[in-house]
């Protein structure tokens, strides 16, 4: 039950990360030459959110896990860049990003489906 606790506390501690690096300046994030980075920063970041989340209530045993972090971090991902929309200054709301964010959300949710889906007999 502790380790329950404390990766709740975990993914908690992400997610609000996750909202205050979103609500910041980006001009401190690592560049690798490429024209999409912020893109895949934003797949892997939710992808990463929704895999969390899915342990987290997975572990709880709470009814269609993938599900509900499915919808949870697309609509977390949404409300987020409307945040940046509306109340930040270096930073503008992009489709782009939440298609980004859902693309990430999207691959994570598929890989779980395919995961709990597939039986492996053991010999």
């Amino acid at each position: 039950m502790a380790n329950k606790k404390i990766l709740l506390c975990l993914v908690i501690a992400y997610t609000l990360s996750l909202l205050v690096l979103s609500l910041v300046s980006n001009s401190a994030m690592p560049h690798f030459g490429t024209n999409y980075e912020d893109k895949i920063y934003h797949l892997l970041a939710y992808g990463l959110l929704c895999l969390l989340w899915y342990k987290v209530l997975f572990d709880f045993k709470i009814k269609h896990p993938i599900g509900i972090a499915f919808i949870t971090c697309i609509i977390y991902g949404i409300i987020i860049e409307v945040l940046q929309g509306q109340y930040t200054d270096g930073r503008d709301a992009s489709i782009m990003d939440s298609a980004a964010n859902g693309i990430g959300v999207m691959i994570v949710s598929l890989f779980l489906t395919i995961k709990n889906k597939t039986i492996v007999k053991k010999i």
